[in-house]
């Protein structure tokens, strides 16, 4: 997921994240007294604080978090050296080459001594992880991440510092103002776009993307793939899990995206448009929609604090499904099981399981935190995870059911689609193509 991320105001509400629903990066601040978190979480971090020797290590730690996040991710760094003296932190984080950066390091088997698994910590990174279920920490993993971070045998893959639950969100304003409600299917969701368009006279876009970027097209096809063909009774789950999936069935999908800009739903720019565009026109009221997930509103909130926004499920699309949240891994830090610096790197870890640190980390993100007894502030979207915290929360499509390296096949034929270089049936066929070659090659 391709997505980065946040300074949460401080007049924000605060509220505690007790989710039992399983688990798209900017600033926010935040801060978690450890007060608020169980003994067993503090011990944790200093049981394992206690491990290793005062030889001097160097840990070589790399995330795949950028922007601000980064920056909250490394401060962490810089105190734990400062607890730590015996211990220098070299600190990467190398945006958008991370993947390939970790790809050449995995072939050669030499990784980081600590990384973040970006969420493949089970799927890509298993082989390369340190098990840390002996880590006192992990008796705190919250229930609704723990299906992500752990197997059944019992292993413990990463610290999951927050925890994914996303979905499309939506500016309050526009939709109180053209008297939409927040739609819960995607006939809905089209009516509410045909509403707006109709009633503002154009001077509003349904939909935002920002397609000169490629990865919000991909967003599109993340989301709503799974509600067209996994979340029903009837699903295609087991056809994309071994391979037998008639990808004529998914010409659906594609034309669903077609149709967006065929009915003036989608900005006109769609195709020059970036990111930062869309938060710019979600800001300003211009977009009811954004195919993106929350951070796009704390992006859209450093242009216009006064922005009422909000989270929403993932709309249904089959007759008789609900709607769901994607999700699973976000931030997390898992250990090299290789490293020559184990003991300093589980160490290291530890010291972000302290409860301060995992407020800090997840109220950066404006996500809910990974490990459990953590308070922190989710401003305008702490009513939303309240009451969508018994949703179905569905792991991101790509992550589950598609190889490595179809993510980037999403998002170049969406363009291709959008431009008119390929049809609705191509799109369907190049994916049906790619994703035969990437299996038999993984």
């Amino acid at each position: 997921m391709k997505r980065n991320r946040k300074l949460l105001l401080a007049s924000m509400l605060t509220f505690s994240v007790a989710l039992t629903a399983c688990g798209g990066s900017n600033d926010k601040e935040n801060n978690a007294s450890p007060s608020n978190a169980s003994p067993s979480a503090s011990a944790s971090a200093s049981a394992s604080e206690n491990k290793g020797s005062d030889k001097p290590v160097t840990l070589n730690v790399m995330t795949n978090i950028n922007d601000q996040q980064a920056k909250v991710l490394e401060d962490i760094a810089r105190e734990f050296e400062k607890e730590n003296p015996s211990i220098k932190v070299e600190f990467s984080a190398p945006g958008a080459e991370y993947e390939n950066i970790m790809k050449v390091k995995m072939a050669s088997n030499s990784m980081p001594d600590v990384f973040s698994t970006h969420g493949w910590a089970k799927i890509r990174y298993a082989d390369f992880l340190a098990d840390l279920k002996d880590e006192a920490w992990t008796s705190q993993i919250d229930d609704a991440i723990k299906p992500a971070v752990t197997d059944d045998s019992g292993k413990v893959y990463v610290l999951p510092m927050d925890q994914d639950k996303s979905g499309p969100v939506y500016n309050a304003d526009i939709l109180e103002k053209y008297g939409v409600p927040v739609p819960t299917t995607w006939d809905e969701l089209m009516q509410a776009a045909e509403t707006i368009k109709t009633k503002s006279n154009g001077a509003v876009v349904p939909f935002h993307i920002g397609g000169a970027d490629s990865w919000p097209i991909g967003q599109f096809f993340d989301f709503f793939a799974t509600p067209a063909f996994i979340s029903s009774t009837d699903n295609n789950a087991s056809q994309f899990l071994d391979g037998s999936f008639d990808w004529k069935q998914f010409d659906k999908l594609p034309q669903m995206f077609l149709d967006l800009k065929k009915k003036g739903y989608l900005n006109k720019d769609v195709l020059t448009a970036k990111y930062a565009d869309s938060a710019k026109a979600f800001a300003e009221g211009k977009v009811a929609f954004g195919i993106y997930g929350p951070f796009l509103i704390d992006e859209a909130k450093k242009i216009n604090p006064d922005l009422k926004a909000g989270l929403m499920p993932i709309p249904s699309i089959a007759t008789g499904d609900q709607p769901t949240l994607a999700g699973g891994e976000r931030t997390t830090w898992g250990v090299w099981k290789d490293s020559p610096n184990i003991d300093a790197a589980k160490k290291f870890v530890a010291f972000y399981a302290k409860p301060e640190n995992i407020a800090k980390v997840a109220a950066s993100e404006i996500l809910p935190p990974g490990l459990k007894g953590v308070t922190i502030d989710a401003g305008d979207l702490t009513d939303d995870f309240q009451q969508y915290s018994d949703l179905r929360v569905l792991p991101f499509f790509d992550r589950v059911y598609l190889p490595n390296g179809m993510w980037d096949v999403m998002c170049k034929n969406g363009q291709d689609l959008l431009a008119g270089g390929i049809s609705v049936s191509e799109f369907s066929e190049n994916m049906k193509q790619e994703y035969e070659r990437l299996r038999a090659a993984q």
